[in-house]
């Protein structure tokens, strides 16, 4: 079964950050019914992107690997980077960068701007279990930050 997370995202065009702060989307019929009421308010408000597509693999050939390099239940961020080579990628630091895919640019580069998704998201409610999700998306476009929903297979 998949796990669905709610991420805040800061974007350059060349590096990104998953922001620590994700929270796991559950239960599933309350995600769906919070997933539609924000795809109601526009339809790239929260675009879904399988988590395993983020990394790129090591031929750079084929966005994603088959298996996730990290967990997103981990505490801290996840940086991934357009800008850095697999051999660096892998290295181990105090701060672990992977190599981020094509597709995962592409997709990052589709995304609503903060201040346009924080505009949005004035006039959207949730119900009162789903309420902690709607002013985390609130608080992170506030923030500058983007919004993205990850599955995690």
């Amino acid at each position: 079964m998949a796990d669905f997370w709610l991420v805040p995202l800061s974007w350059d065009g060349e590096t990104a950050v998953l922001g620590g702060e994700r929270l796991q989307l559950k239960p599933e019929g309350l995600r769906e019914r919070f997933l539609e009421a924000m795809g109601r308010i526009h339809p790239r408000l929260l675009m879904m992107f399988k988590a395993h597509l983020l990394p790129e693999d090591e031929s750079g050939e084929v966005c994603g690997t088959e298996e996730l390099p990290f967990i997103l239940a981990q505490s801290g961020d996840i940086r991934l980077s357009a800008a850095i080579e697999h051999s660096e990628a892998m290295a181990v630091t105090d701060t672990p960068i992977w190599r981020l895919s094509h597709c995962a640019e592409a997709y990052f580069n589709r995304m609503l701007p903060a201040r346009e998704a924080a505009a949005l998201l004035r006039q959207a409610a949730a119900e009162p279990e789903a309420k902690r999700w709607l002013e985390a998306m609130r608080t992170w476009t506030a923030g500058g930050r983007q919004v993205i929903l990850l599955r995690e297979d």
